[in-house]
């Protein structure tokens, strides 16, 4: 069946990951638990904070700089205030220059010449997405439970890591024994391992936890409760074959930032004594390196995981139709390029792997003009397969350099933002460009039958296998 129109999720205020664990197949949608909150829009506003006052420091600085060289200063100097504004004016062009060079750059390994002008037709998928191949990566793909049956040969061949989501976190640190639980007991689960071995692909065992009380209690008491979720979690990994641990614990709160550093360096320690040979990578937010504020911290975690898979979307401003994950922002907005520059200050390059969306929203907006403002703050999640499926004409955004498509239905309009082959393979030569470890993606089964998704992914030539290793023993936080 052709859908009519978007088809939208079921939205009870989750994670962007959890909002889209809902099969967008022809026949049904599917909700999940209500007790999963959605992922932290908090992100919002201290970036877009932090990328107002940058806009501010420019306009002030500029307009010191202008009445200096007028003359309007005519005293013995400038205020140490506005010396402070002129300085801050120049690092924010700087920063912003740097940015610009680096979305350049990865223009450059594409095929495809990008459009300029905004609301100009997308450019079309081409059979080759890069220039030339780029160098061979890591590709991290999710894949949630309710997808293990529906998942494509490609979605072996053109991964090097699958993570399995996934299992629940209590408050005490043991495991939660969800719908998903059964999955793993499953043949459709053996099967899936039995796929993964063949494809050489390594496989991770994701575990969440979403809500405040639970991750309020894991980080207060992180003496006990790391050790407990370490005693249950090596033995499963052991039994089940697989390759490690996927840590997704969506913390929103700066309160909870020294304990959660306390909780993985008790967990990576109680882990790897149980199972050495087993990887741990943690999932983090795309400013986490922004900051002393955010829940994660980056610099300090580092010793304690292998990789950082960072979730390079649900970037957008709910106040206006915008990119789900822009590959560059004008002010200093949170974007790709922004997020790769600040990872790099604090990790090196071989614990990053860039997480990317296969998935869009969709806006209600006043309007059909190009970024118009929103009637609702909360757009719907909405599958790649699913935007493709309905084939309306997409649009470019060459600020984001992401894709758009806009309607009017039942006299509301509508401007759903999303990302294809050719702005995905921009964001992948952006991370090979940063020298990153991989790229990755939330989630697989989301492309539909789109093999250039994938594509996009791989960048040209076969992913990495067998590269994901445990750390040293010496490596890990004392």
């Amino acid at each position: 069946m052709t859908p009519a129109g978007p088809i939208a999720i079921a939205r009870h205020d989750f994670t962007p990951q959890l909002r889209i664990m809902v099969r967008l197949r022809s026949v049904a949608t599917r909700a999940m638990p209500t007790q999963y909150p959605r992922y932290a829009r908090s992100m919002h506003s201290k970036p877009h904070r932090l990328r107002t006052t940058f806009v501010v420091l420019i306009i002030v600085g500029g307009a010191l700089g202008a009445a200096f060289g007028l003359g309007a200063f005519s005293g013995p100097s400038l205020t140490p205030a506005q010396i402070a504004a002129r300085a801050a004016a120049a690092r924010a062009r700087k920063i912003i220059a740097a940015e610009k060079r680096a979305v350049r750059r990865a223009e450059a390994q594409l095929e495809t010449v990008l459009p300029t002008k905004l609301a100009t037709p997308a450019p079309t998928v081409p059979a080759q997405l890069f220039a030339n191949p780029l160098r061979p990566h890591e590709v991290v793909g999710f894949v949630p439970y309710y997808t293990l049956s529906t998942l494509s040969p490609a979605d072996f061949t053109d991964t090097s890591v699958l993570c399995y989501f996934g299992l629940g976190l209590t408050a005490n640190g043991s495991l939660m024994e969800p719908v998903s639980w059964v999955s793993l007991q499953s043949d459709t689960f053996a099967t899936f391992l039995a796929s993964a071995r063949a494809a050489n692909d390594e496989t991770l065992l994701t575990v969440s936890s979403f809500a405040r009380s639970t991750i309020g209690a894991l980080t207060r008491n992180a003496s006990t409760t790391a050790p407990r979720l370490a005693g249950e979690l090596a033995p499963l990994v052991t039994s089940t074959g697989l390759s490690g641990v996927d840590i997704d614990i969506e913390g929103r709160w700066s309160a909870d930032r020294a304990g959660f550093v306390r909780f993985m360096n008790d967990f990576s320690k109680a882990f790897r004594s149980a199972d050495p040979k087993s990887v741990i990578l943690l999932d983090t937010y795309p400013q986490s390196a922004a900051g002393t504020r955010d829940f994660f911290n980056i610099k300090k975690l580092a010793p304690d995981i292998d990789q950082f898979f960072v979730m390079e979307y649900a970037m957008e401003n709910v106040d206006n139709a915008s990119a789900n994950a822009p590959a560059f922002s004008p002010n200093l907005g949170v974007s790709t390029v922004q997020t790769l520059i600040q990872y790099k200050k604090l990790v090196p390059s071989s614990k990053i792997i860039l997480g990317l969306p296969f998935y869009g929203y969709d806006f209600s907006t006043m309007s059909g003009r190009p970024g118009a403002d929103t009637t609702s703050p909360d757009p719907e999640a909405v599958t790649y397969e699913a935007i493709a499926s309905i084939d309306r004409p997409a649009l470019w955004d060459p600020v984001s350099e992401t894709l758009f498509t806009r309607f009017e239905e039942a006299k509301q309009w509508h401007e759903t933002w999303y990302d294809n082959p050719v702005s995905l393979a921009l964001k992948v030569a952006l991370a090979i460009d940063f020298h990153e470890a991989g790229i990755g993606v939330w989630a697989l089964g989301m492309e539909g039958s789109d093999a250039a998704m994938l594509s996009a992914l791989d960048g040209g030539t076969a992913p990495l296998k067998g590269s994901l290793q445990p750390a040293p023993a010496s490596a890990a936080s004392n």
